[in-house]
């Protein structure tokens, strides 16, 4: 049972109701407390009660009141942000702020939602660093949500295994090619209570750099995976990381790696340069990427 957790939900249209409704009562099956936006109540006060907020993202962002810049959602993502970043400004506040969750579904509508259309709304969405945007189906989502919650409230002192504290994130870098054997790792990291940034595939070439960017900025750990991708790409990969120092990063980089076979250790061109090596085995190396992470963050 994840008890007393607070989760606010923002209003959401019309389509998307049935899922947050859905939501709902599976959280609050495992004991969460719901609060929405239907008591009269000012939003200010109602994500003061809360721990975390949930965005149910539609296609279209539709506008209200006399606001042309951006539409309902977008304005709730933004009140989310801005009361997440007071809370980090005032002495007694929670550590890390409000903890903002996004939702995008990637099969809403037969034809429309696919991965290599975003909607305008939604490439303003993924510019804040404090929101987690997700886009998947929903029991991905679902499913994903709730071993996040449990694993916040787990009591689990392994000293080994590590769970993602302080909003710690890992950009978990592979090709197209990688897709399928890279989800078992990005899942098993976000059941491990890690934020976990990957790549955009798209048919459209500047959204999928500007996504690859953006990650660059944001992440605390970044790992290269490379089960087929040839050690040209690799080697790139590497390239980008040791450059997003100059794309503005703020942060810090805990641990960087590649995640590759030995025959492509070989050929690396750039291992030397603050990169630790994880050996891609034929089966799930989880054991290795522990201790990689464990390190890196008690470095």
């Amino acid at each position: 049972m994840i008890n007393g957790k607070r989760i606010f939900f923002a209003d959401v249209a019309d389509e998307l109701i049935k899922y947050r409704d859905n939501l709902i009562k599976e959280l609050e099956q495992v004991g969460c407390e719901i609060v929405v936006n239907t008591s009269g109540e000012e939003i200010h006060d109602l994500l003061e009660k809360s721990e975390m907020t949930i965005h149910l993202l539609s296609e279209e962002d539709r506008i209200v009141g006399d606001s042309k810049n951006f539409g309902f959602e977008e304005a709730q993502i933004r009140y989310s942000v801005q009361h997440s970043l007071s809370q980090k400004l005032v002495s007694d506040a929670r550590d890390n702020g409000l903890k903002i969750i996004a939702w995008y579904p990637k099969n809403l509508k037969a034809g429309i939602y696919k991965e290599e259309i975003m909607p305008a709304h939604l490439k303003k969405i993924q510019q804040f660093d404090e929101v987690e945007l997700l886009i998947t189906n929903f029991e991905e989502f679902k499913f994903y949500l709730l071993q996040n919650l449990k694993s916040e409230e787990s009591n689990d002192q392994d000293e080994f295994y590590i769970k993602g504290v302080n909003n710690t994130s890992i950009y978990f870098i592979y090709d197209l090619i990688d897709k399928k054997a890279a989800e078992e790792y990005t899942g098993y990291f976000g059941k491990r209570g890690f934020t976990v940034y990957t790549p955009v595939f798209s048919s459209d070439i500047l959204q999928m750099r500007q996504a690859h960017q953006n990650n660059l900025k944001k992440f605390d750990i970044a790992i290269v995976f490379a089960a087929h991708a040839n050690i040209n790409w690799v080697n790139m990969k590497i390239l980008d990381i040791l450059k997003s120092p100059g794309l503005g990063r703020k942060k810090t980089i805990l641990g960087k790696a590649v995640f590759i076979t030995d025959d492509k250790k070989k050929m690396l061109t750039t291992l030397q340069r603050g990169f630790d090596f994880i050996q891609n085995k034929s089966d799930a190396s989880f054991d290795q990427v522990e201790l990689f992470i464990k390190n890196s963050l008690n470095k």
